[in-house]
């Protein structure tokens, strides 16, 4: 008799341990499925990133030498990509977030242009093998309006170059 209680009991146990298992792949599954299936009905047709989709400003895709302004001075940058809102620095040993920088850019067929601006991500921690350009990238603060303009001038200067 109890031999039968002990096989009935592991009987049982097993049965439910297989269907544990058993929910637990099909759970697994559909949530990789559904995820899959969510993240292509949410994805724009040029398959933006999450960061690329809360910009409030397209980005232009630039070749500009800068300069920053004392204490940076010795850092050699450049401007990969610029927005009215911001842009991507190239630029060897990247400052660290939070730092409040001063850029002048040497403009094509333009003045040069004074921004100040804030590095709000670095990747100076990537692995080398894993990084195309070393860099920052900064959003602009506290400009004037009239700076503000000169840099949307030469933004709009770029996008006729680029589509005429």
């Amino acid at each position: 008799m109890d031999s039968s209680i002990i096989v009935t009991s592991l009987a049982i146990g097993a049965a439910i341990f297989v269907g544990l298992v058993i929910f637990w792949f099909f759970n697994a599954f559909v949530k990789r499925k559904l995820g899959t299936d969510q993240s292509a009905q949410m994805a724009t047709p040029s398959q933006k990133t999450n960061w690329e989709e809360k910009r409030q400003h397209p980005r232009v895709a630039i070749s500009w030498p800068a300069v920053l302004e004392p204490p940076y001075e010795n850092l050699a940058i450049r401007l990969k990509d610029i927005s009215l809102g911001g842009a991507f620095v190239i630029c060897d040993n990247p400052l660290a977030p939070k730092e409040k920088i001063r850029l002048c850019l040497n403009l094509p067929d333009r003045d040069a242009l004074l921004l100040n601006a804030q590095v709000v991500w670095s990747n100076i921690n990537v692995p080398k093998e894993k990084v195309i350009n070393r860099g920052m990238g900064v959003q602009f603060v506290q400009n004037t309006e009239k700076t503000r303009r000169s840099l949307e001038k030469a933004i709009s200067m770029i996008l006729k170059e680029n589509n005429p």
